[in-house]
């Protein structure tokens, strides 16, 4: 039996985790999985594997930690630079352009600034 290839292609919206990063994450998923807002020691343990990581990534991109921001997807990113920028922007104007083709996590927020 002929198995059929795949060709995926909606990378933007998810896209398979690499092996090595998965083996990496693995233990946050089942054993090292406390929340790193709290206090007690597995919320530590999981606070300073995140601050390592934002270190990793600032180190990469030529940043410091304090300006990389981790958020839990693209829709909650989308949201928080739009209305971001615009509260920083706000003696600027208030025009906001886009378009209605756009994804719903820029014309929700957009929408809302709006009113």
């Amino acid at each position: 039996m002929e198995r059929k290839r795949t060709v995926y292609m909606d990378h933007a919206a998810t896209t398979p985790t690499r092996p090595e990063v998965a083996r990496a994450m693995l233990p946050y998923f089942s054993e090292r999985f406390g929340n790193p807002s709290s206090l007690y020691a597995l919320a530590r343990e999981a606070k300073e594997a995140v601050e390592e990581a934002r270190g990793k990534v600032a180190a990469a991109i030529g940043a410091t930690p304090e300006e990389v921001f981790f958020t839990a997807g693209g829709t909650e990113a989308d949201n928080w630079a739009i209305k971001g920028v615009a509260a920083a922007n706000r003696k600027k104007g208030d025009h906001i352009v886009t378009s209605s083709i756009e994804h719903h996590a820029v014309l929700h927020p957009c929408r809302a600034l709006e009113k």
